[in-house]
């Protein structure tokens, strides 16, 4: 009875931990070969994505908040629940009583839930959904010049960014041991780069150019907007008994204002890259070149934010470390095989430092 929750006999942290996996080297994956596979004036646009993305987590975040504060309302029909007679017409008396009382219930519950996405402290998800949108926005510009193992090796350089702003945000005290397993992060994701150092600023792949010193610039600056977001998040959280899935709504409200921007301000640019997130207003519709890969970008994205909420609600910290290294593995071998990545010994150390120091830090003092 008090045994850990399943799905079908299989335990539900063992299945978050493979979908959280699977789903990080997908969203590297199809990110990638989304960008690198057409010429530039033939990219869909980044920022819309990221709007389209805001508005489905928000829309799925919205119904399950819904369905939440639905079920939790009082229910005003029980009194009529109660009644039964052979007489027809009271049934149907009955049965009339019990939809006006469902009706009461769904409105209770509508009520009670825009009360709490509109709660006094609302404003505080302002700043971390900025973040995460520019943030997002930054994960293109990286994935449109990286390729797929450096940008996943490198991203996981937000595991340091997020110690070090929950160090001086929450005041939160490290172990000797996780502070070594940072250094040893940040030293392997070093090593990763000594491949791109030895190769030129810029290189070809298929139809599109890559600028490795952008890309590298983006994953930086998206490490730290993933880390200093996540924490302030958690800040919020901390300081709230609000349901995640309201939180999470109140995260995609706000960060539509600067997706939209990024879509409809005109000239919008980012890192100066035109190809990473060009606004589509210049006579462009909004969804322009708008394929199937990348609409298997926005829908991976939004798959792996209900994923997220599943590992924060049934698995732990060590799940997450080892879904994340699982992750780099996957994706280092899914670059060898479908992008020909060209391996060298010093990414190869680099990788397994990384993968080590993940787990390291993860696991328990």
């Amino acid at each position: 009875m008090g045994g850990p929750a399943t799905f079908a006999g299989v335990p539900l942290s063992l299945i978050s931990l493979v979908t959280l996996t699977v789903q990080n080297s997908a969203l590297t994956i199809v990110l990638h070969y989304s960008r690198i596979s057409v010429p530039k004036d033939k990219m869909y646009s980044a920022a819309s994505a990221v709007l389209l993305n805001e508005l489905l987590k928000g829309a799925i975040s919205l119904s399950i908040a819904f369905r939440n504060a639905v079920k939790a309302a009082p229910s005003s029909g029980n009194d009529y629940s109660r009644l039964e007679t052979a007489d027809e017409h009271d049934r149907r008396r009955v049965s009339v009583n019990g939809d006006a009382a469902s009706v009461e219930r769904i409105q209770a519950g509508g009520r009670k839930m825009l009360r709490e996405v509109f709660s006094s402290d609302c404003w505080k998800l302002s700043i971390p959904a900025c973040l995460y949108v520019v943030q997002n926005n930054l994960q293109f510009v990286a994935a449109s010049n990286l390729d797929v193992p450096t940008f996943q090796v490198t991203y996981n350089l937000k595991i340091l960014t997020t110690a070090l702003f929950s160090v001086f945000l929450l005041r939160r005290r490290l172990s000797a041991r996780k502070w070594f397993a940072l250094l040893f992060l940040a030293a392997g994701v070093g090593v990763v780069q000594l491949q791109s150092s030895t190769a030129s600023g810029s290189s070809s792949h298929g139809s599109h150019e890559m600028d490795k010193l952008k890309g590298l610039a983006a994953v930086f600056c998206a490490c730290m907007t993933s880390g200093l977001a996540g924490v302030y998040f958690e800040m919020v959280l901390k300081g709230s008994k609000a349901d995640l899935w309201i939180r999470n709504v109140q995260l995609s409200f706000f960060s539509l204002l600067p997706a939209a921007t990024a879509v409809f301000a005109p000239g919008f640019r980012l890192f100066g890259g035109g190809s990473a997130t060009p606004s589509p207003t210049a006579g462009q519709p909004v969804f322009a070149n708008f394929g199937g890969w990348a609409w298997a970008v926005v829908l991976i994205q939004v798959f792996g934010g209900l994923v997220t909420a599943l590992v924060i609600r049934y698995s732990d910290n060590i799940m997450k470390g080892f879904a994340t290294s699982l992750a780099i593995v996957l994706s280092f071998c899914a670059g060898i095989i479908l992008f020909d990545f060209q391996v060298t010994l010093s990414f190869l150390v680099g990788t397994c430092m990384v993968v080590a120091s993940t787990y390291m830090y993860n696991s328990p003092d």
